[in-house]
């Protein structure tokens, strides 16, 4: 097969190949990214959810604090009072921790406040402070000029009675919030801190206008607070995706280092390692912007192979497979046609030699190669003595069977680089490339006659073989393949002219023929034209 025709059906098959590949690619990337813009889009919509629903938990703290110190400041309200007002609001908003109020107290007036706190039902009320251990402990009263401490909170709970009376200007940064408000007029959050209870939580500070408030030291200053408990911001857990990284974090100028105080950090569950080094992170990031309480949400997700149609890329695969086998199959057919009709166009189909086509394209390349070489080339026309009786005796099949019997034959009798075509009917040709002299072309044609001489066994009947065979030799007889066939085939005539089984040479020899060669062969005498 030509190079340039075997390089055209590899190309032929790499791009086959490529299609396929780039097909089966573009449909599971179709796949892959139409469900990842379906998990991106509903991560989107979820945190916009989440976004929207602390939005709206933060714009509510501001508005129940604005309306909480709004109610103290236009009445005198009694702690009852206060106390049903906090627990409608309360009811309406149950993410809202607690609401509580402080009072500024000066020293002097320490004692007044105890007493009056106690009348009212507070029988352990005392100013409180947290030891550097963190754990509640009493506070003197005369240790600064005034005190800040809890009068009123809401609702009632196990850690009501501890929160009354604590003096939160033992907190730097609480009582910097707080006294921040006072001089801007406005709600401002404290830092983070962690509540008695153990979550972290931060404070919502509103001036009280008025000093007018029943039962608790009217002349003194007041501020409304509402305690706001991180996790209260966002759903309950079993509400949130367990996938989802869930982190917030409270916006402000607290430390040199960071601007930022983190709420919570709730983690996702973990994803498995092949998720992790495939699939991309998603990730939400927003700035909930609050006039008092700036927040930082971020949500991030692993993708998982879960996430991802597992049936359509299942069927992806299982039809980009079956297609691979159909096109390597249609491509193995292709081939083998090919080859087929390449071996009916250059082999004789019924002994598998080269025909006269391949013969010579193969003499061709031989003759030019011989002359670049100054080598020899010889040219051996075979043709079988007596065929037609064969066929005729015993029948076609019978000469078939003869035929390629004479191809096995000839191909044992030559070398590996030398060659035997049939040209059609009894006809053959080896080409011996490379010889030396004439004498080597004489030995070869020696051996196929006394080959070719032994019967043929065909079927149970032993069938008598014998050949005439003509010899031309390149340079000598002709330069071209034609005229090297046309030699060789004058020659082959000659020597039929001898009688069964002879030889015979268009030129004359240079050597004396082979001892023990076969009788046709010896009656040739060297120098001895023959046609």
């Amino acid at each position: 097969m030509p190079r340039s025709h075997q390089r055209g059906q590899q190309w032929h098959l790499v791009l086959a190949v490529v299609l396929w590949a780039l097909a089966s690619l573009a449909v599971f990337g179709f796949i892959v990214q139409r469900d990842l813009g379906r998990n991106e889009r509903e991560f989107s919509a979820y945190g916009e959810t989440l976004q929207t629903q602390l939005r709206d938990k933060l714009r509510a703290n501001e508005a129940v604090l604005y309306g909480f110190a709004s109610f103290l400041g236009a009445r005198h309200a009694s702690e009852q009072a206060a106390a049903s007002y906090a627990a409608s609001v309360l009811e309406r908003y149950p993410h809202i921790y607690q609401l509580e109020i402080v009072a500024r107290v000066a020293r002097q007036e320490v004692p007044r406040l105890i007493g009056r706190m106690q009348r009212a039902g507070h029988s352990d009320f005392g100013l409180r402070g947290f030891s550097p251990e963190g754990e509640l402990r009493a506070l003197p009263s005369n240790e600064r000029e005034f005190y800040y401490p809890v009068v009123f909170t809401a609702p009632t709970t196990e850690y009501s009675e501890k929160i009354l009376g604590l003096d939160i200007s033992a907190r730097k940064t609480v009582i910097e919030g707080l006294l921040l408000s006072e001089r801007q007029g406005v709600a401002v959050s404290s830092e983070t801190f962690r509540l008695l209870e153990g979550d972290l939580g931060y404070i919502i500070f509103r001036p009280v206008i008025s000093s007018k408030l029943d039962q608790l030291n009217a002349a003194s200053p007041r501020y409304a607070l509402l305690v706001v408990r991180a996790v209260d911001l966002v759903p309950p857990r079993a509400a949130l995706l367990p996938a989802v990284r869930h982190t917030l974090f409270l916006r402000g100028n607290f430390t040199a280092v960071s601007n930022e105080a983190e709420l919570f950090d709730l983690a996702a569950k973990p994803a498995d390692t092949l998720s992790a080094l495939l699939l991309p992170r998603l990730k939400f990031d927003r700035e909930v912007e609050d006039f008092s309480q700036p927040v930082h949400l971020t949500l991030e997700r692993q993708l998982r192979l879960s996430d991802f149609d597992l049936g359509a890329l299942t069927v992806s695969a299982v039809a980009s497979a079956l297609s691979a086998a159909l096109l390597f199959a249609f491509l193995r057919t292709q081939t083998q046609l090919r080859q087929q009709i390449e071996f009916l166009a250059l082999y004789d189909t019924l002994t598998g030699l080269p025909n006269r086509l391949l013969l010579l394209g193969h003499l061709k390349k031989t003759v030019a190669l011989a002359q670049r070489q100054q080598s020899q080339v010889a040219v051996l026309f075979v043709d079988l003595d007596e065929f037609k009786p064969v066929n005729d005796s015993h029948g076609h099949a019978a000469g078939d069977t003869l035929l390629q019997t004479v191809a096995r034959r000839l191909q044992d009798s030559i070398r590996n680089c030398d060659i035997a075509a049939r040209l059609g009917g009894d006809e053959f040709v080896v080409v011996l490339s490379d010889i030396r002299k004439d004498k080597d072309a004489l030995n070869v044609a020696d051996k196929i006659l006394k080959t070719l001489a032994e019967p043929a066994l065909i079927g149970e009947k032993s069938v008598p073989v014998s050949a005439s065979i003509g010899i031309a030799i390149f340079p000598t007889d002709g330069s071209t393949p034609e005229e090297l066939l046309s030699a060789a085939d004058q020659a082959m005539y000659a020597a039929k002219g001898g009688g069964k089984g002879s030889l015979g040479r268009c030129g004359n020899l240079d050597d004396s023929p082979p001892a023990n060669s076969s009788p046709r062969l010896a009656g040739w005498t060297a120098g001895t034209p023959l046609c």
